[in-house]
């Protein structure tokens, strides 16, 4: 016996789908002294240290950390930023940080990779946006997030929309 309509993957055809979200108001505005200073800062690098000695322990090569979504790999091939410290796994020289911005501001432009000078340029336009830096080695694929952070001036601002016929690229 079938529940309510046809079966086809996770979803029951003819069941009630889920309410759509309330967008949320714009926040509170914010005192900022300096709207290019990194505030509500997360370090994740006793994370870093605690996947690295897993990747130790087990050995293997397999680790979340060494599998990577491929769109993660073609940005670091084609936008990171070399730094200076080697890769913490293969110990190659090569790798690269990427910053994806994401906030509510940022509408349908959040979730996209951006440079040094055109997250300081952001600082200025908008109220918040929080900024996560993911350390990529091309060799061997080791990624990590090692830190993420707020940006803004504090005055919330309404939601960025791309215009008709434009890309989210």
């Amino acid at each position: 016996m079938r529940a309510q309509g046809n079966v086809r993957g996770s979803k029951v055809l003819g069941a009630p789908s889920k309410p759509a979200r309330a967008r949320p108001e714009l926040a509170e505005p914010e005192d900022v002294a300096d709207p290019r200073k990194p505030r509500r800062v997360i370090d994740y690098s006793l994370e870093r240290r605690r996947a690295l000695g897993r990747l130790v322990l087990v050995a293997t090569g397999a680790s979340d950390n060494l599998d990577p979504h491929p769109d993660l790999l073609r940005a670091a091939k084609h936008h990171g930023t070399p730094v200076e410290q080697k890769c913490p796994w293969c110990h190659r020289e090569d790798m690269v940080m990427l910053r994806y911005t994401w906030g509510d501001e940022l509408g349908d432009f959040t979730g996209r990779q951006h440079s040094l000078a055109e997250i300081d340029e952001m600082a200025g336009e908008h109220g918040q946006f929080r900024v996560d830096e993911v350390e990529v080695c091309p060799d061997c694929h080791w990624h990590f997030r090692l830190r993420s952070y707020v940006l803004g001036d504090g005055r919330p601002r309404p939601a960025l929309r791309a215009r008709r016929g434009e890309t989210l690229a």
